[in-house]
C-alpha cells in the first residue's frame, strides 16, 4: 500500500473533491484519479462513489479512512522518531524532458542537485517524443510547447526564441 495514496484518499475524504484533494498534494486531477483506482485495486474494493457532480466514500471507504489515518499518522511518527527533525526529501523524482535540453541543462547541475538532496532517487526519461505523463508516473515534464488544455499544470522556465535559416547554394 503506498502512503501517497492513502495521504489523498485521507484528504479526499475531508474535502469531497478529487482535484481539490489531488491539489493540495500537488497532483493534477488525471493523476489523483489514477492514484485512487490503484489504491482501490491494492484493496480490492471500491471506497469512492464517482458521479459528474459528487464524489463520497463508500461503507467500504467509510470503514478504512480510520485505519488510513492512523497508518499516515504512524509513518509520520517513525519518520520524526529517525529523522532528528530534518526534513529532506526523499523518495523517487520522475522526470520526462527532451534529450537536447537534458544534455544541455539538466546533466550538468545533476551533481550539485544530489549533494543538496542525497536522499532523492532521479529516475530520467530523456526523449523527444511526448510521453503520457499520467500514465508513466511522470512528476515533472520539460516541454518546447504550449500545454494543452488538461489540469495539468505548466511554468515558463525560460524564453525560447528560434531563428530558422536556410543556405542557399553558392
Amino acid at each position: 500500500m503506498n502512503l501517497e495514496h492513502l495521504e489523498l484518499f485521507v484528504r479526499l475524504a475531508h474535502t469531497q473533491n478529487i482535484s481539490q484533494a489531488g491539489q493540495q498534494l500537488g497532483l493534477s486531477p488525471a493523476v489523483a484519479s489514477v492514484h485512487l483506482n490503484k489504491l482501490e485495486q491494492s484493496l480490492g474494493v471500491r471506497l469512492i462513489h464517482r458521479t459528474t457532480r459528487k464524489v463520497s466514500l463508500t461503507e467500504e471507504g467509510r470503514t478504512f479512512l480510520p485505519f488510513a489515518e492512523d497508518v499516515l499518522a504512524s509513518a509520520e511518527n517513525a519518520r520524526a522518531a529517525v529523522s532528528g527533525g530534518e526534513s529532506s526529501p526523499r523518495g523517487t523524482l520522475r522526470i520526462t524532458a527532451p534529450a537536447s535540453f537534458g544534455r544541455m541543462h539538466i546533466v550538468p547541475a545533476l551533481a550539485g542537485f544530489m549533494a543538496t538532496y542525497p536522499e532523492l532517487r532521479l529516475d530520467f526519461r530523456l526523449s523527444d517524443s511526448i510521453l503520457d505523463l499520467v500514465e508513466g508516473g511522470f512528476d515533472i515534464a520539460i516541454r518546447n510547447a504550449e500545454l494543452k488544455d488538461s489540469g495539468l499544470i505548466a511554468r515558463k522556465l525560460a524564453k525560447d526564441r528560434r531563428i530558422y535559416v536556410h543556405l542557399l547554394p553558392i
